[in-house]
């Protein structure tokens, strides 16, 4: 085509600029969870809510600049066995996506709310936006290895599947997603033992 005439230089280069751009991201994003599934990793107890609380600190500053409200309502005292760096990575990469949907979408006055619910010995975490969810064509696939809903070059694909990984493999739990009434409702399921059943959602 280039020979043809068909592909302009610069449209050449800028599409081998864009596949650079994204092979670079793929690797970096690789690089960052390399370390998330050697064998000889410890599991240890952590507690639920003070592990979200210090994500959050991390991207608390940059959701406030962009008008995005994070309102967190986690139940005191739960404490799990696991990898808490993993653990940590995987609400990171949900509100950050999060984030990049409303933003995408121009939502005005953009919320994440971050809840627990529990029932016998499961804790789930529900992370929750407003951003008026995942279109039904993509739902299926999210999970999917290097799939993103996100503009050329801007996304990986890597993040959710390796959140998913981490969370089912390595802490023997369950992440999945479903659209709730303003936007996409991100859970994650993990056993614990003597849990009194609770509903920490914000009443609304």
């Amino acid at each position: 085509m280039y020979a043809r005439g068909l592909i302009t230089p610069e449209k050449l280069k800028e599409d081998i600029h864009k596949g650079t751009t994204l092979i670079n991201q793929m690797s970096s994003t690789i690089d960052d969870f390399r370390d998330f599934f050697k064998p000889n990793k410890t599991k240890l107890p952590f507690d639920i809510k003070k592990a979200i609380e210090r994500t959050s600190s991390l991207i608390n500053a940059s959701l406030y600049n962009k008008n995005i409200h994070l309102e967190l309502n986690i139940q005191d005292n739960i404490n799990i066995n696991g990898y808490e760096n993993e653990f940590s990575q995987v609400i990171l990469n949900i509100i950050n996506n999060a984030q990049d949907v409303l933003i995408q979408r121009n939502v005005e006055d953009g919320k994440i709310e971050i809840y627990t619910q529990s029932k016998k010995n499961i804790l789930y975490i529900y992370i929750e936006d407003n951003a008026g969810g995942i279109p039904q064509d993509q739902i299926q696939r999210i999970f999917e290895p290097y799939f993103t809903t996100k503009e050329e070059g801007k996304g990986t694909g890597i993040g959710l599947y390796m959140s998913k990984m981490i969370i089912e493999e390595n802490m023997k739990g369950q992440l999945s997603v479903i659209n709730g009434d303003k936007g996409a409702v991100f859970s994650i399921a993990i056993e614990i033992e003597n849990l009194e059943s609770k509903n920490y959602k914000r009443e609304t």
